[in-house]
This record gives C-alpha cells, sequence and structure tokens, in this order.
C-alpha cells in the first residue's frame, strides 16, 4: 500500500465515523509581494482554503497589501519580530528563548502586533507565530499581557496555563529541513499525517486538536511545490476534513 492509498483508507475510517477533523494550513516568513507568495495563495484559493499567512514585523513591506486585497480570505498571523537568533551559542535558534529579559521581549511582541495592524488594519490577528517555532515559557503569559489571544508553534499543543489563551500549532511540515531542505519525502509525510489523523479519530469527543500544515513559500521548489499540490488536491474538499477560518480556530470571530 502506498502513502497515498493509506491515506485515503484513513480518510475513509473518518467518512465512516460521521464526524470530520478539522485541517488548517499556516504559511511563515512573508514579508513583501512576491511571484512565489502568488502562487502560493492562488492555489489556496483554487483548493477553497483560507490559509494563516505568518509575516515577519520588522521586514514587512506595504507591497504585501496588493496581494492581501485580493485575497481577503487570507488571516495575517504576527511571526515573531525580525526573526532573529538571540540564542547562546550551542543553542538551538530562538528568538523569544528565556536568554532575552522578559521585558524585551514583552516589547518585541507587542512591537511586532502595532506594527502589522498599522499595516494590515482590520486583516491582522492576536495570533502568535514564534520562530523556529520555539520560545520560552513564560511566553503565553507576556503575550497576553501584550494583546495575543493565542501562539502557534509545531508538534502537540501544550496545556493552556494562561487563562483565554489558546494554540493553534501545525504538526507537518513540507519541508525536511534536517536533510535535503526540499520535500519531505513522500511516504513519510503522508505517514505522519496518517497518524495525526488516527491519533485523533481514536480520541473521539467534541474537541479535536485541528492538524496544521506548514508551508515556507519563499523557500519552495518545484519539488515542494509538486508535494503541496498533490496533497491539496487529495484534500481540500474531502467530506472527511473541516477546513475552519483560523479566527474560527482562536475564538476571534466572533468578537466585534
Amino acid at each position: 500500500m502506498t502513502g497515498w492509498d493509506a491515506l485515503d483508507a484513513e480518510l475513509a475510517r473518518w467518512v465512516e465515523t460521521g464526524r470530520r477533523c478539522p485541517v488548517w494550513l499556516r504559511d511563515d516568513d512573508a514579508v513583501a509581494a512576491t511571484p512565489a507568495l502568488g502562487r502560493f495563495l492562488t492555489l489556496c484559493r483554487s483548493a477553497g482554503i483560507a490559509p494563516g499567512l505568518a509575516v515577519i514585523p520588522a521586514h514587512a513591506t506595504p507591497s504585501l497589501a496588493d496581494p492581501l486585497r485580493r485575497h481577503p480570505e487570507v488571516a495575517v498571523l504576527v511571526h515573531g519580530w525580525a526573526h532573529t537568533n538571540h540564542a547562546a551559542a550551542g543553542e538551538k535558534k530562538a528568538e523569544f528563548g528565556m536568554g532575552r529579559s522578559a521585558e524585551a521581549r514583552r516589547g518585541d511582541a507587542a512591537r511586532g502586533l502595532e506594527t502589522l495592524n498599522g499595516l494590515f488594519t482590520g486583516r491582522l490577528l492576536p495570533l502568535f507565530v514564534p520562530p523556529w517555532n520555539r520560545m520560552g515559557a513564560d511566553m503565553p503569559e507576556l503575550l497576553a499581557s501584550a494583546g495575543f489571544r493565542a501562539a502557534s508553534g509545531f508538534g502537540r499543543r501544550p496545556e493552556a496555563a494562561t487563562t483565554g489563551f489558546r494554540w493553534l500549532n501545525t504538526q507537518i511540515d513540507l519541508i525536511d529541513w534536517r536533510g535535503s531542505r526540499s520535500a519531505m519525502e513522500t511516504d513519510a509525510l503522508l505517514d505522519g499525517l496518517c497518524r495525526q489523523l488516527a491519533d485523533r479519530r481514536e480520541q473521539g469527543g467534541a474537541s479535536i486538536e485541528p492538524i496544521g500544515l506548514l508551508t515556507h513559500h519563499l523557500v519552495h521548489d518545484a519539488a515542494v511545490w509538486r508535494l503541496l499540490e498533490a496533497l491539496l488536491d487529495r484534500l481540500a474538499g474531502h467530506p472527511a476534513l473541516d477546513w475552519p477560518a483560523v479566527a474560527v480556530l482562536i475564538g476571534e470571530a466572533a468578537r466585534p
């Protein structure tokens, strides 16, 4: 059985349950209008998907306003401040790790929110995406005090310890960062996706953690584009899956 066959079989099991698994798509590192961004947004629209676009505030340019105006379905997210590594030598990269003071980290996060609010009034969600999907354990409280309602990292979401603060993580990265830095091997990626689907199907219950797909449009080569297109072709519109807007997933849709 190929990876695609296994995925089809798992989705069929979901259909049998009569439930739908929530899925979303986050794309990182947007700073300007580029052909790659245009291709990504067009692909998502064709698939009927409204992605979350994580924008780096310090480097964001007004040119981003044009593609976002043409794609009002896209949610703008705050991707750190400058995507700058502040970790000590030998430590994993982080912009908002514990090596910096709480005051400095909160200040940069608040500055990012304010900057993007100024550029994209009415389009920005108070969702923080830490660069490298990594931040200090005290960041949820600091983010909440700066006006954020949610954060998005990678892997299973942690327990929410800050009242009213949500996690909306991604779990499936299309890029093999530790190896080829091109597309993940298809069967390996699909095996991971099947495990995520099976875990949620077996868990049951009304509150299912959404499965998040992660892309980086600026570094996609031909292989990554092919993988993304094939994946969306298989998943978009499938009766086993639901693709809520990001605002809905973090409880912001009903806010005035």
